[in-house]
This record gives structure tokens, C-alpha cells and sequence, in this order.
């Protein structure tokens, strides 16, 4: 058996004591630093420093973002029919055959909202009804109609009214934004009932399909059809109307109004959610195409 020899010993014995000065020197560095560290906290502590827990606690009284400015003190209560407010897109020489649609469900000074119009009312429509609701003529859009080339006019229009409809709304205590064509009859105690189950302040895209298969595949089963309504939460109709008039300028190629919103609505992230209750029915397209068949066999 052999022994170790004295130079073997020496080399494991200087190697293990610097092991252990390095991990002591270490040890004492470390202890060192947490020693000064929590000396500076509690000897030397600035009085300007703000401590993490006032940081917190400042954080929380900051003044809230634009988008909850509108909510009213009273925004924990259910959603109520004051907390929605109505856009409805109509024309001069059809009113008078369609004012009774809207007169049937509309409340007066109970309901927030506007008729919008292309042209002012002529003198056979005045004195406007107090039955109806308050009117007000588009916007002239012309000049961005024409330098866009915009295949539908009319149209642009009537998407254009949404971002109307938020410019001239006082917006206290508004949730939803509740858009309609001059024909639209609306529940109103049941829409207020379902959007009751949703949180108005997160971004909502609500609407109905068409009932008439064509009119979905012709434009597109992820879009609300206007006649129906369609129904964008608060925030969403903001984010809306300030993009609208660069959307406009984004799809001067689209002519179907629904269609032009669905795009700017999808432009901003959110995607369409059909609401069942609501119906499109395209009784018009229908009895055409229902015609045209009849020709085609005769």
C-alpha cells in the first residue's frame, strides 16, 4: 500500500484552505453589502423619495383614463335606457312613408338620440312631429367623397353618421351606441335587458346576420346588417368615430354601408358578435330574386 506523499498533502491542503477564504471572503462581502443596503433604507432615507407604498397608493387617486370619463357616478347601477343613445340614418322623401315605424317604439324626451337626414326636412314634414325623433342633416362629406373616388356616396354617408351621432351626443352616462335605418323598429326593453349581461366597457360589435342566405354571402356573415341595427359599446364607437374619416379614405372601394363599418370596426381589432335576438330580414331582395327565378322558368 502506498502512502500519499508530503508534496501530495501540501497541494490538497493549500487547495482546501483557499476554497475556504475565497467562500469566507464571499460570505463576508454579501453580509457586508445587505448590512449597508438596509442601513441606507433606515439611516439615510431622502425625504423627496417616494417609497414604493406611497407610489402605490398615488397610482391609485391618478385621474382616470378619458375612456371611463364618461361613465356617471352612477355606473355600477344596471344599464337603463338613459345609457343608451340612438343614431338612425334616414332620407327626406322616405320619411314620410317610414316616420311610423320609428313613432311606434320611440319615446319621447326618454330616449337620447337623433334622425339623421341628407337634406333638411321640406314644409310638408313641418312642423316636425314631436313623436319623432329630433332630426339633423348629414354632414357634407363632398369633398371627401371626391377626392376619394367613393363608389357610393350615400353610403359614406350613412357610415359616416356614426361618428355624428358620438360628435353631437353629451356623452355623461352613455354605454351604447345603438345604430338603425329610418325603418328599424327596435324592442327597446329588451335590448336594454341584454346588454345588461355585457360589461360596456370593453369593445362590443353587435348585430344580426341577414335572414336571406344570399345577402350574407353577397357581403359577408361577420357584419351587422343595418336594418336589424347594430349596436357598438361606448369605447368602441369612440375608437370609431376618431378613425372614421381615414377609414372612409381606406375603402372608397366598398358600396355596401354595413360592409364599410364591419372593415372599420375590424381595422381596429374587434370582430363581430351576432346578438340572435336581433332579425334582418331582406324582404325586398327576397321577392327579386324570387321573381327573377320566376322568369327564368318562364
Amino acid at each position: 500500500m502506498l502512502l500519499p506523499s508530503f508534496d501530495s498533502l501540501r497541494d490538497k491542503f493549500v487547495s482546501s484552505f483557499d476554497n475556504y477564504v475565497v467562500a469566507g471572503f464571499c460570505k463576508a462581502v454579501l453580509f457586508s453589502g445587505l448590512i449597508l443596503y438596509l442601513a441606507s433604507i433606515f439611516l439615510f432615507k431622502d425625504p423627496d423619495c417616494t417609497s414604493p407604498y406611497e407610489l402605490l397608493e398615488f397610482s391609485n387617486n391618478l385621474p382616470k383614463s378619458p375612456i371611463s370619463l364618461f361613465i356617471s357616478s352612477n355606473d355600477t347601477n344596471p344599464t337603463n335606457l338613459s345609457h343608451l343613445v340612438f343614431g338612425l340614418l334616414g332620407s327626406e322623401k322616405a320619411w314620410q312613408y317610414r316616420k311610423n315605424y320609428i313613432e311606434s317604439w320611440w319615446r319621447p324626451k326618454l330616449i337620447r338620440g337623433y334622425l339623421f337626414l341628407d337634406v333638411a326636412p321640406t314644409a310638408n314634414l313641418l312642423p316636425w312631429s314631436k313623436n319623432s325623433p329630433p332630426y339633423r342633416v348629414s354632414h357634407d362629406i363632398t369633398k371627401l367623397v371626391q377626392e376619394t373616388q367613393h363608389v357610393a356616396p350615400i353610403m359614406a354617408r350613412m357610415v359616416h353618421g356614426i361618428k355624428e351621432v358620438f360628435e353631437l351626443e353629451e356623452h355623461k352616462g352613455v354605454r351604447w351606441v345603438v345604430m338603425g335605418d329610418d325603418d328599424t323598429i327596435f324592442f327597446l326593453d329588451n335590448i336594454v335587458d341584454v346588454l345588461a349581461k355585457y360589461d360596456h366597457n370593453k369593445y362590443y360589435y353587435f348585430g344580426a346576420q341577414s335572414e336571406y342566405i344570399l345577402s350574407n354571402f353577397w357581403y359577408s356573415f361577420n357584419q351587422g346588417f343595418g336594418g336589424a341595427g347594430f349596436i357598438l359599446s361606448y369605447p368602441l364607437a369612440k375608437a370609431l368615430a376618431e378613425d372614421m374619416d381615414s377609414c372612409l379614405r381606406r375603402y372608397p372601394f366598398l358600396g355596401s354601408a354595413d360592409l364599410i363599418t364591419m372593415a372599420c370596426i375590424v381595422d381596429l381589432g374587434v370582430s363581430f358578435s351576432p346578438l340572435k335576438g336581433l332579425h334582418q330580414i331582406d324582404l325586398t331582395v327576397t321577392f327579386q330574386d324570387y321573381y327573377r327565378r320566376i322568369q327564368k322558368h318562364h
